[in-house]
């Protein structure tokens, strides 16, 4: 208590020093000037680079496959359930062989939040959220996302966060395609205090 009172009365006292000094503007500069001259963090994207999200990233859905190339899914419809904002609608079928599937499998990514409840909740783990996010349309109509879609999305990135070099595409559709797979970490150009 008395060690308070003495630190608070010493800084009410010496606060002129400050003041008249200019100390706070000094440091403020100070730190503008250091980042002035150092190694910028700006990406060029999409001209020059893209960003690789981590493999926690949640991105635009994807169904995973067998090895046969056919789905996982077996139409249970738990990730519909599920869903709090009903993004997702399932409508099951049996093929010839007697197996539940999707015959109707529709995710609407304009009212999706991206949450993982329905990856969360697959028993077979048919459905994930993956690495894609570059999917933005003019017209919310065009968000929704139908089963053979979800089957060509990308995966999960096995090791991200880096940045990788990559140019931007405007032939038929704009698109920016990545040269390598490895790339530099920004994340340590980042000066801290």
């Amino acid at each position: 208590m008395y060690k308070e009172n003495f630190l608070e009365r010493l800084e009410k006292k010496h606060k002129w020093v400050g003041v008249t000094l200019f100390l706070d503007l000094i440091d403020g500069l100070s730190l503008t000037l250091s980042y002035l001259f150092s190694k910028t963090v700006t990406m060029r994207y999409p001209d020059k680079e893209k960003w690789v999200p981590y493999p926690r990233f949640r991105g635009h859905h994807f169904l995973r496959k067998h090895d046969d190339g056919d789905t996982r899914c077996v139409a249970c419809e738990l990730c519909a359930k599920i869903c709090p904002c009903y993004c997702i609608k399932v409508v099951p079928y049996e093929d010839d062989k007697g197996n539940r599937r999707p015959l109707v499998y529709d995710v609407n990514t304009a009212r999706c939040l991206f949450c993982g409840l329905c990856e969360d909740a697959c028993p077979v783990e048919a459905i994930a959220l993956g690495q894609f996010f570059e999917f933005s349309r003019y017209e919310s109509g065009h968000l929704k996302v139908g089963r053979d879609e979800l089957m060509k999305m990308p995966g999960k990135t096995e090791k991200g966060g880096s940045i990788v070099k990559a140019h931007l595409l405007t032939g038929d559709g704009v698109k920016i395609e990545a040269k390598e797979r490895e790339g530099y970490n920004w994340w340590k150009f980042v000066r801290r205090r």
